[in-house]
């Protein structure tokens, strides 16, 4: 039996899937196996699956870097990163009012 990529065909999200499937492989064993293995294996298991992950991190920071340099959406990306920083904190900050207010609400009705 002859295993053999194709380069054309084999790409960086299938390296991706790959990475992924090995890491949650990882963490399954060790939550399934917690109890039957010696330590050190867990510990390699977790390591191992801590390293995978954060292959698959940098490799996909480094292709949207590429990807975002090939098309020149570097202003739109940064745009689009200052919106999304404004709305995340305007709606952490009307629900952290929110929960204030329910807690002065439930302070007054209880006294």
């Amino acid at each position: 039996m002859k295993f053999d990529i194709d380069e054309k065909h084999f790409n960086v999200f299938n390296l991706l899937l790959l990475l992924l499937a090995w890491a949650n492989t990882c963490y399954i064993l060790v939550i399934f196996t917690k109890n039957f293995v010696p330590l050190l294996l867990t510990t390699i298991l977790v390591l191992t699956g801590t390293a995978l992950t954060l292959a698959m991190v940098v490799i996909t920071i480094i292709t949207t870097v590429r990807w975002v340099k090939h098309h020149n959406w570097g202003w739109w990306l940064l745009i689009a990163l200052v919106v999304l920083c404004v709305l995340s904190w305007s709606l952490e900050s009307t629900m952290r009012g929110l929960l204030i207010r329910e807690q002065v609400y439930n302070y007054q009705q209880g006294s």
